[in-house]
């Protein structure tokens, strides 16, 4: 703590600062000895990485005065272009890089003071020079590196992108197999540093050396975190870089240590900076509104706490009426929006100043879209049903989408392994995932749902759209001492749609499906305005290439349909009039399907017929070879009068006319 005296003047105990900074974000406890903070910092907060800007916070929340460091050089004669030259190749990997040179210096060991800041801050003492890069780092944030200029060769440097399967060995004396995702430090014949993250062996500041060459860039961001995740390397520089580094200060830092340099091991400061800047990085303008922020935050801010604030966070700004146009300092990589300078505004006033508010609100009915009251309704239905819902990853492999092979599927440009190389054209293939995950570990009894979107490619485009579906393998019900088994058959899923056609109040009846090339057998629940549900046993071949062993039955329905009719619960009043029950008993051929049936009759029952239910199927002895026999139960009633035995049946006659006609139906 006491180094950040150094730059800003404080008389609060060590506990007490620790809870400033971790009520402005900086989430803070007091070391051991009580004469260290451990600060957690977000990654969004490379400014604090550092003495420096630690204590620049201080001052803008305790209103002190930050104290900038006294850097005064006296330079050599000879120019520093003499001495090194500079060549960006890569000038997406380093839009900057600086360098200064310092000759004649002894190389020992370091001062009391400075090995005892490094300890405490868990950086052991190497040498003189290499300690103090380190304490540069520490104190100013921006990481830097020296080289042994004697062993530069050419004395030269160029920035450039590794070669494929290129190798250096670094300080740590690995030798690293590197690719063209790196970017390397070179002298005119070879690596002499992996740029960002660690320094070549071959170049390493030892007693020995007597001419020292600073470096200092800006690297690109994700060109570092890339580089060192391949690498699994992480160093003080990596973890700063890979977070933005501080693209304006590089001379500053090079001043400071080359000061330190020439103060603790001697030596001449070559005159200037080799500073290859191609393209000059223009700082980021940001509009502050006063009250959109005052109702973001829900704070009255007045103009002196909004422009001190500015100026403690080191923001230039200009206001016009209530607007603050703000510069926003290189060291800040993280405002990029207004709402990030209202966070800053909230951040310094004090969270736990700003007051809650209840607003009461009298309504609290919440009135969902279409679709999402749609989906609710069909979760609680599935759910009631005994099905669990799941999550699965709507990132497959190629394989896994390839066994659905009536769907064309979308492929993810940069995908991060073979697993995950293209989105999901369907919800079955995570579905049956979930099945043999869970059948591995003993789960047998199954009933599974999801609702997500799927990705399919067409012609010169893509289609997104939300799919509904389910499976379900094993039993329903156990058998046991009290119940028989059910199974989580076809006819299972079957009786599941045809309850939710009838609860939801859809038209239609079930059709054969026909060259499927998922199910083994299915069929489709088809209405006056399209396929609402499709459901069939999900054919061997899957489930092989899925290793389940058991039967699986699929259900997947056609959301778009029920969006578009499913219209709100409407209430009726409770019958007043008695009805009349009919039973039908037919002899039909065995090709007709029950559904076919219903159909003729719900068309010819008029809207008297009220309900319909199927209560026996038989195919014994007494019914002639290819027919089958069947009987519904029929309810007939009216809301305005009693109905007359003779206005039944004329409707059921018509009823048996049209059967007789449509299916050679023959009434028993």
């Amino acid at each position: 703590m006491d180094w950040l005296k150094d730059f800003v003047s404080f008389k609060l105990a060590p506990q007490e600062l620790a809870d400033l900074l971790t009520g402005a974000g900086l989430e803070s406890t007091v070391g051991e000895n009580g004469d260290t903070l451990d600060i957690e910092l977000t990654p969004n907060r490379p400014d604090c990485m550092s003495h420096f800007g630690v204590a620049r916070e201080i001052a803008l929340l305790t209103d002190a005065k930050l104290k900038q460091t006294d850097i005064s050089l006296s330079e050599s004669d000879q120019p520093v272009e003499d001495a090194v030259t500079i060549t960006i190749e890569d000038e997406k990997g380093s839009p900057r890089y600086s360098a200064r040179v310092v000759k004649g210096v002894k190389v020992g060991a370091s001062p009391d003071w400075m090995v005892q800041r490094l300890e405490q801050c868990g950086i052991r003492s190497i040498n003189s020079v290499v300690d103090i890069s380190n304490y540069v780092l520490l104190e100013l944030g921006h990481p830097l590196h020296t080289f042994d200029l004697g062993l530069v060769e050419g004395e030269t440097i160029i920035v450039r992108s590794a070669k494929k399967n290129e190798k250096m060995v670094t300080l740590d004396g690995e030798n690293r197999k590197l690719s063209s995702d790196h970017l390397l430090i070179c002298d005119s014949k070879k690596p002499v540093g992996l740029a960002g993250i660690m320094g070549g062996e071959n170049t390493e500041v030892t007693e020995k050396t007597t001419d020292v060459l600073i470096e200092c860039a800006y690297f690109d961001p994700v060109t570092i975190r890339k580089g060192a995740k391949k690498l699994d390397l992480s160093s003080e520089a990596s973890r700063r870089f890979e977070r933005g580094a501080d693209y304006d200060d590089v001379t500053a830092v090079l001043d400071r240590t080359a000061q330190l340099i020439t103060q603790i091991a001697g030596g001449e400061i070559c005159a200037g900076v080799v500073d290859c800047y191609p393209k000059v990085i223009k700082p980021k303008k940001v509009l502050l509104n006063r009250k959109r922020a005052e109702s973001s935050i829900g704070v009255a801010f007045d103009d002196k706490f909004i422009r001190s604030t500015l100026d403690g966070l080191g923001i230039g700004h200009k206001k016009k009426n209530d607007q603050y146009e703000c510069v926003i300092p290189s060291f800040r990589p993280d405002l990029e929006r207004e709402i990030d300078l209202c966070e800053e505004l909230a951040r310094v006033y004090g969270f736990d100043k700003i007051e809650s508010k209840t607003t009461y609100v009298g309504d609290v009915t919440t009135i969902l879209p279409d679709e999402e009251r749609t989906v609710d309704e069909l979760r609680d239905y599935f759910s009631g049903m005994g099905f669990n819902e799941v999550m699965t990853n709507s990132l497959l492999s190629e394989q896994d989408a390839q066994t659905l092979s009536e769907l064309k599927p979308l492929p993810v440009a940069n995908p991060l392994s073979r697993e995950m190389s293209v989105m999901r054209p369907s919800l079955l293939p995570g579905l049956l995932g979930a099945v043999n995950y869970n059948l591995r570990r003993g789960e047998n009894d199954l009933s599974l749902f999801e609702y997500g979107n799927v990705f399919q490619a067409e012609e010169k485009k893509w289609a997104e759209s939300p799919q509904f579906s389910g499976v379900a393998c094993g039993d329903r019900v156990s058998k046991g001492w009290r119940q028989d088994q059910h199974k989580n058959d076809f006819y299972f899923l079957k009786g599941v749609v045809c309850d939710l056609v009838q609860r939801f109040g859809f038209d239609g009846s079930f059709t054969e499906l026909e060259n499927s090339s998922v199910f083994s057998y299915g069929m489709r629940w088809e209405t006056s305005s399209g396929w609402l549900a499709d459901i069939g046993s999900v054919n061997n071949e899957i489930l092989g290439y899925y290793d389940i062993g058991l039967p699986v039955v699929s259900v997947n329905l056609n959301l778009e349909l029920f969006n578009s009719t499913i219209e709100a619960v409407q209430f009726s009043k409770l019958p007043q009039f008695p009805s009349i029950d009919r039973d039908l008993s037919l002899s039909v051929p065995s090709s007709v399907t029950i559904g076919e049936l219903e159909s003729i009759i719900q068309e010819n029952g008029t809207d008297l017929l009220r309900a319909k239910k199927l209560y026996d199927l038989y195919g014994g002895d007494q019914i002639e070879s290819g027919m089958q026999g069947v009987t519904f139960s029929l309810s007939f009633r009216s809301d305005d009068r009693t109905l007359q035995d003779d206005e039944v049946d004329t409707i059921m006659e018509k009823i048996i006319s049209e059967t007789s006609s449509q299916v050679n139906a023959k009434l028993r």
